[in-house]
């Protein structure tokens, strides 16, 4: 971002997602710089403090104003090769432009500024021997003194820029690997989903099964019996009976349905598994977790361990998402009246994933109502703070 007059002009080769923190460092930093480079030069040539100041500008505005940082950097080495009056000791800094550039998102200016760093120690190579700050002139130069300038300017610049390429490929690199991890995250919660809803399409057809065939057989009885009862008591009886077998009968059927429901549902064990392995993958994918828990998740209903569960996936998720990954994740489960979790992470300048529909905090809001809970997840000083509340006896209907 770039002030001219009252308006803000932004560098279309500013680096993505620079903070404003990042911004004021750089700023702050080549002001230092800049002071220190003018005050050694103080007393020296005219060349060599415009070359100070240039160099000085350009450190300032390196990353949020990449386009002026060449300007003023390309400038500052053609006033030097004009004048073949060459500024030592600011030149040295260079390398920290060059670094920029090997780090820069766009491959056009990485590209542009290695061609650039091959040709300047070219130039420089034919320059700095005839300058006139080392005291040398244009016989005293050799083509091993050229070659030895060239050899250590190439060092000096291509060795920044490779530098900062590889901070560069490294970033990339872990962006996929972070990318990948939370592809999988998410192919893995739609899987709980479609497990979970054919867990509840399974359980409504045995549910329909049992009912629907043995209130049929109820209500047949009972109609034949009520109009049997005068004419034929023993058939009456005897209906009644049937009525009373198929009760019990559907009474047991029902038992085996909530027992296999269950079974189904995630035990405490089952779950700290889950959990364990949820911990492992997010660990892998570079966060810092801290975990406590409080209380006997044994004695906790299925159904909350179950939402819980849900819940810290999700809330990890977005951690990874929008979280800042050198800040250590916060989890704390609390069992002792019921279930209390709570999860806390810092916010990221730079979020893996920016932007969301919000879909993940309804899916979660709606599974703590299901379980006669709440749910909160909203920013808090300092970062996000997601929070579920289930009682130990809910309000409503079981």
């Amino acid at each position: 971002m770039v002030m001219i007059g009252r308006y803000r002009v932004a560098d279309p080769l500013a680096f993505p997602n620079l903070s404003r923190r990042s911004t004021i460092a750089d700023a702050v930093i080549g002001l230092i710089l800049l002071v220190l480079m003018l005050a050694f030069s103080s007393g020296l040539t005219t060349t060599v403090q415009v070359v100070s100041l240039l160099i000085g500008l350009a450190l300032m505005c390196r990353r949020s104003a990449p386009s002026v940082m060449m300007l003023l950097a390309v400038t500052s080495a053609v006033i030097q090769v004009a004048t073949y009056d060459v500024a030592v000791g600011p030149c040295l800094l260079y390398s920290v432009l060059y670094y920029t550039a090997g780090n820069h998102p766009d491959r056009r200016v990485r590209g542009a500024s290695l061609a650039v760093a091959v040709v300047g120690s070219a130039i420089a190579a034919w320059v700095y021997p005839r300058s006139t700050a080392f005291g040398t002139d244009a016989e005293a130069s050799t083509i091993v003194s050229h070659t030895m300038t060239f050899v250590g300017i190439a060092v000096l610049l291509v060795g920044s820029w490779t530098f900062g390429f590889i901070r560069y490929q490294r970033h990339s690199v872990e962006q996929a690997r972070i990318a990948e991890q939370i592809s999988e995250l998410e192919r893995r919660r739609l899987l709980d989903l479609y497990d979970e809803q054919a867990q509840r399409s399974s359980l409504a057809r045995d549910m329909h099964d049992v009912v629907a065939h043995s209130l049929a057989v109820v209500v047949a009885q009972a109609e034949g019996a009520r109009f049997a009862l005068d004419a034929s008591p023993e058939a009456a009886k005897e209906a009644l009976g049937v009525i009373a077998d198929t009760a019990r009968q559907a009474l047991a059927d029902v038992r085996g349905v909530l027992e296999e429901l269950r079974s189904a549902e995630s035990t405490a064990e089952h779950a700290r598994t889950d959990r364990d392995q949820l911990y492992a993958r997010m660990r892998a994918a570079g966060m810092t977790l801290q975990s406590t828990e409080i209380g006997d998740e044994d004695a906790a209903s299925p159904l909350s361990v179950r939402v819980a569960f849900a819940v810290l996936t999700e809330a990890l998720t977005n951690a990874l998402k929008y979280g800042d990954l050198g800040a250590p994740v916060y989890v704390r489960q609390d069992w002792s009246d019921g279930c209390r979790l709570t999860v806390a992470n810092s916010l990221s300048e730079k979020p893996l994933a920016p932007g969301g529909a919000g879909h993940g905090i309804r899916g979660m809001a709606e599974r703590a109502e299901l379980a006669g809970g709440t749910l909160t997840s909203a920013a808090v000083e300092g970062g996000w703070l997601v929070e579920l509340v289930i009682p130990a006896r809910p309000e409503g209907p079981s």
